[in-house]
């Protein structure tokens, strides 16, 4: 391609774009993630009016006119999402990273040193990879990556000294956060077991302490209602049963749906399309910043074309961690461990349903499963309310140590408390 022909592409995907995030609000926050007002050539200004418009509720056709901007350049019928915004965003950076190579190489060759042609190539070589992006790359200079150690440390050593023990945020489990240092940024968890081992409530454990702390949580629950998920964090909260609260018959929880408001916390319980989801997430973190998403659970999650489990998890999961890096923000996904897994407990790393990408993704892997004797005894325990024995299995943990944590779990209220008679048993 030439570089009228880049230049004509290049309008008319931008222009893809703009009419996508006019018609189309959930595309606004998905397009505003990925791309920077800079990255626009075209339709700069445009994307800079919808953005402002998307994060402060004004309206767009109104701001367009108060611009001068042409807004019925954009009529026509709505747009059908094909291709996906996401591979449409991918084809507008290469075609800029074209477009840039054209212009460097236009500027730099109207005069060649003939006596420094080395340096001179050496030079347009620097130019030419230094302005060029890939979709996906998250790559940084050294010297952004030793700017952002320094903030980091210096962050910490406030941290510290203002009493803080960890570098990520409480988990409401001393013993496992003095092991794992706390929800630390970036990181993405997986919480494995089998139907009905607590994986729900002990996302939701998590999730109360941080609302205590006034930390804002994104909860997406595939399997169960947002009112579903609310009356058993209630409980959590209030240390009642969840059935009881919603009945009527609990204590007064007007203070704990208080404190929910003032934390953030959102649950979406909706199309579970991968896609859609980290379209919502990026939206979620542009309305305020996200201390923690949980995603409930992994093998739920929609793929749009994919043909089989393997690959629907697998692109999942991927999607996930590098969302997770992307806003340098803890992720927590709820998983199923598959049957091979379960029997071979020498394995180190957790062997998750649907795809070995999930412990390969995971900075952090905990499988919750019975410390009851033998199955019966939790069955019974658990049909008369009883609390039972349960533990945390840290299997795998990319920036230190693994091992097992005994827990108490109370099925009534859906609490899990680290087992007072038990220590934490040898991590290595």
């Amino acid at each position: 391609m030439n570089l009228k022909s880049i230049s004509i592409k290049i309008e008319e995907l931008e222009k893809d774009l703009i009419t996508r995030m006019i018609f189309h609000e959930k595309e606004i926050a998905l397009v505003v993630g990925a791309m920077a007002e800079n990255e626009f050539i075209k339709f700069r200004k445009e994307f800079f009016v919808i953005k402002d418009c998307h994060l402060n509720q004004k309206s767009i056709s109104r701001e367009f006119t108060k611009n001068k901007l042409e807004f019925s350049k954009f009529f026509g019928e709505i747009p059908v999402l094909t291709p996906p915004t996401l591979n449409l965003i991918k084809q507008v950076k290469e075609l800029h990273n074209a477009y840039k190579v054209y212009n460097i190489l236009e500027s730099s060759l109207e005069e060649i040193p003939a006596d420094k042609v080395f340096e001179f190539v050496l030079d347009l070589q620097h130019k030419i990879s230094s302005n060029l992006k890939r979709f996906d790359d998250d790559k940084a200079s050294i010297q952004e990556i030793i700017k952002d150690f320094y903030g980091r440390q210096q962050f910490y050593q406030e941290k510290f000294k203002q009493g803080g023990k960890i570098i990520g945020t409480p988990t409401g489990f001393d013993k496992l956060d003095n092991v794992i240092d706390g929800l630390r940024p970036e990181h993405l968890w997986v919480l494995g077991g089998y139907t009905n081992m607590g994986k729900t409530s002990a996302s939701l454990n998590i999730v109360a302490d941080l609302v205590r702390q006034g930390k804002r949580v994104v909860y997406y629950s595939l399997e169960m209602g947002a009112v579903d998920i609310l009356q058993r964090l209630l409980g959590i909260l209030t240390n009642q049963n969840g059935l009881d609260i919603i009945k009527g018959f609990g204590t007064d929880v007007s203070n704990e749906l208080d404190l929910i408001k003032k934390s953030g916390l959102t649950i979406h319980s909706f199309n579970s399309e991968i896609s859609e989801m980290i379209a919502s997430m990026f939206e979620e973190n542009l309305k305020q910043p996200v201390d923690l998403f949980v995603i409930d659970f992994i093998q739920l999650v929609n793929v749009k074309g994919s043909r089989s489990e393997y690959e629907t998890v697998s692109t999942a999961i991927l999607e996930l961690q590098k969302t997770a890096k992307r806003f340098k923000t803890p992720i927590i996904v709820l998983s199923q461990i598959s049957n091979d897994g379960a029997r071979n407990q020498d394995n180190p790393v957790m062997s998750f349903k649907g795809s070995g990408s999930i412990a390969a993704a995971a900075d952090l892997a905990i499988e919750i499963k019975s410390g009851e004797t033998d199955t019966s005894t939790l069955k019974e325990k658990l049909q008369n309310n009883q609390p039972v024995m349960m533990k945390w299995d840290v299997r795998k943990n990319r920036h230190g140590r693994v091992g097992v944590i005994d827990m108490v779990f109370d099925g009534k209220t859906g609490i899990f408390k680290i087992a007072t008679n038990d220590d934490l048993v040898p991590f290595n």
